[in-house]
């Protein structure tokens, strides 16, 4: 009863000395800079994510930046043997990945010419480490599209 009549004390105390409450500073989380390789950038991606908020640019700045670490993985040209397991993988990413799909009307479009352009076809090949390369230069310049969006 005792150690009651102790917190009850001292929340009245705390209380008399501090009447609006305990100044204490909001918890904000900061946000990561992303350092993005200068590189060319498409004028159709940046023109569709201007208006996007910065979170919004952040998320696909995120994505496709993770894709590049995944494509620059040992392992990747085992696990990704065609273009066709490419295009199931980002796109299974996006969906786990943007809260919002089709807000940006004709985005998925101007990205996957991007890829289109680097690749240089539409058609299922084997992803070959210069398959890979293009990938990985692909998703750059998506990077560099939303980073470029001001």
């Amino acid at each position: 009863m005792k150690k009651l009549v102790w917190v009850a004390g001292l929340l009245l105390l705390v209380s008399l000395v501090f009447p609006n409450g305990l100044p204490l500073k909001p918890l904000t989380v900061p946000t990561p800079e992303v350092v993005v390789p200068e590189g060319p950038t498409d004028a159709t991606i940046v023109k569709l994510l201007t208006p996007a908020t910065p979170e919004e640019k952040a998320r696909v700045i995120s994505v496709y930046s993770g894709l590049i670490h995944v494509l620059q993985r040992p392992k990747a040209a085992e696990l990704l043997t065609t273009t066709e397991k490419w295009e199931l993988t980002q796109q299974n990413t996006l969906q786990l990945a943007i809260e919002e799909p089709g807000k940006y009307p004709g985005l998925d479009e101007a990205i996957e010419s991007v890829f289109a352009k680097s690749v240089g076809t539409d058609d299922v090949v084997a992803v070959t480490p210069d398959v890979l390369k293009k990938l990985v230069e692909a998703c750059t310049v998506v990077v560099n599209s939303a980073t470029a969006a001001k």
